[in-house]
This record gives C-alpha cells, structure tokens and sequence, in this order.
C-alpha cells in the first residue's frame, strides 16, 4: 500500500473523528441549556408562605404574617387586592363589614437581586353573635303556655341555649322556646338566652323579665257561688 492510500484513509478517520465529535457536542448542548434555563426558572421566583388563622372576625383585631427570611427585603401586603400598609412583614387590622372569604395576598421583594415572590390565602370571615334580643310577652297567665324566640346577628350562624335564673341551660331548642307558668317558680322570673357561633365558639346572652299574672281568686267562696246561681237563674229564665 503506497503512502497516497494511507494518507487518504488517516484524512478520512480525521474527519469522521470530527464529525461523531460535532454530533456529539450538538447533543449535549440542548440539554446544558435546558438545565440553565430551569435553574434560572427557580431563582426568579422566593418562596414565601403566610401565616394566618384560618378564620376572622368583624369586630374582632387580626394579624397575618408574611414569611420569607430575608435580610433586605420589601413586603407588600393586600386585602382583597386593597392594598394595606403594614410593619415590615405583619399586617394587623379589623374588619368593619362582612364578607364571605377574605384573600390576604403578600409579595416579598428582595432588595439586592430584585427576585419577587408572592403568595395568597383565604380565611373564612365571621360576624357576631351581636345584637342579641328576646322577643316574647312581658307578662303571662296560668292558663297557658307562651312563645319566645331569641335573635342575634350571627354568620355563618349561632347555637342558642335557654335558662331561667336559677335553673341549668337548656339547649336543643333552636333559637325559640315556650314557657308554661308552673314552670316558673316565682311571680317574677327572668329568662336568659344565650347565642354562641358555631365556628368561634364566642357568645353573647340578653335577658327579660317574665311577671306571671295570678287570677285573683275570692277570699269568700261563697261569693262567688252566689254569682254562679244567679248566672244560671238568668240563663234559665231566657231559655223559659
């Protein structure tokens, strides 16, 4: 074999070498970008959490905290999408009005790569009990029983109990109750209900006074048995 053939064959090697290596290369590089890419994906976004109770009151003060651990950071916080000034990353308020779901949403910025993350949540919002009030006779007789229910604004909605002054609380009733004279052990009894919210467990309870009227009977029955006999000597003469 002469050295025209050899030197052929070696271009020949060298090239193919070049070749599987540019190939080779070509594959790799895809996969390099994709990793770079991702790892860029990551550090734009902060992972930031909120801690906050699951539920809120109207009335009632709250707090909620932005969590992200960082040494120059600028929080932003926001209730509803209105924006709330807070300090650094509490926010303490108080809702006047009710509403059915509260979303707290906190966006944390760190000052030095400019990276941001944010985060959201929603709590259940809740009202009263509050302006609690018995609706029922002030006075009542022996000879019946009497009606009375017991009303507070209340979301999502209250359990109520019943008592006497001296008696245990009775619940089961729902927010109504009837009362019969014997029943009350004085003249003069005041009945109190109480509302509790069913998730809070907080309660309010109002009172009324219930006077029971006693027929007033004669001291001389014989009065009274004189009245009898001239209602039923009356009766008979119409009837005749």
């Amino acid at each position: 074999m002469d050295s025209t053939d050899m030197s052929k064959k070696t271009g020949e090697h060298s090239n193919l070498s070049r070749v599987l290596l540019l190939l080779f290369l070509s594959g790799l590089q895809p996969g390099l970008s994709s990793a770079e890419e991702n790892a860029e994906l990551h550090a734009d976004s902060l992972s930031v959490t909120i801690s906050a109770p699951d539920y809120v009151t109207v009335g009632v003060p709250s707090s909620v905290e932005c969590n992200y651990d960082c040494f120059s950071c600028t929080f932003s916080m926001s209730l509803d999408g209105q924006v709330a000034q807070g300090q650094g990353n509490v926010l303490a308020f108080t809702l006047k009005t009710w509403t059915r779901v509260l979303t707290v949403t906190c966006t944390v910025s760190d000052d030095n790569t400019s990276v941001s993350g944010r985060a959201s949540k929603q709590l259940q919002v809740l009202a009263g009990p509050a302006n609690i009030f018995i609706s029922g006779p002030d006075f009542i007789n022996s000879t019946k029983s009497f009606k009375y229910s017991c009303h507070a604004d209340c979301q999502p909605f209250c359990n109520y109990a019943w008592k006497t002054l001296n008696a245990p609380w009775i619940g089961g009733q729902g927010n109504a109750i009837s009362i019969t004279p014997h029943e009350i052990q004085s003249p003069e009894e005041v009945l109190i209900c109480k509302a509790t919210n069913s998730v809070s467990k907080m309660f309010v309870a109002a009172t009324k006074k219930i006077t029971v009227i006693i027929p007033n009977l004669s001291a001389r029955p014989e009065e009274a048995l004189v009245v009898l006999l001239l209602a039923f000597i009356t009766s008979a003469a119409f009837i005749m």
